[in-house]
């Protein structure tokens, strides 16, 4: 069964990251040269186009985004929210822990990390759902 990731997004470096790789996919040959050839073939086979919605994740402060990014997985469905609500969503495809790749897309947060537990996304969709009926849908109080 597909789990649902609730990504905040709407701030700082995260909003800026959603139009770096996300609004603005990020190309395979811009990152190509950070992957294993495997990687890179599977890329391929997921991306003809090799245009590629990426994200990544910070360790966190106790190594605690790293659970949450271990259980993604295929066909997950990452909600991105903030401003109020849930403004786009994506399927997940791919995902690979790339320190080297998340300095060359992201660079590094104020506390020295960089987003390196990275997931590649499909099916990027555009939203405009108020916290307030997200909660009521999914049963939040």
């Amino acid at each position: 069964m597909n789990s649902v990731i609730l990504q905040p997004a709407g701030n700082g470096d995260a909003k800026q990251h959603y139009i770096d790789t996300i609004i603005n996919p990020v190309e395979l040959s811009r990152i190509a040269r950070y992957l294993e050839d495997e990687q890179v073939e599977r890329l391929k086979e997921l991306y003809p186009d090799q245009l590629i919605p990426t994200w990544g994740v910070t360790p966190g402060k106790t190594n605690g985004n790293i659970k949450k990014w271990e259980r993604i997985q295929t066909g997950d469905i990452t909600l991105f929210s903030g401003n109020g609500g849930i403004f786009s969503s994506a399927v997940s495809t791919y995902k690979l822990h790339n320190k080297e790749l998340a300095l060359e897309l992201w660079g590094t947060d104020p506390n020295g990390q960089t987003w390196e537990y990275v997931y590649f996304l499909d099916e990027v969709k555009q939203h405009s759902i108020k916290y307030i009926d997200f909660n009521k849908a999914v049963g939040y109080k």
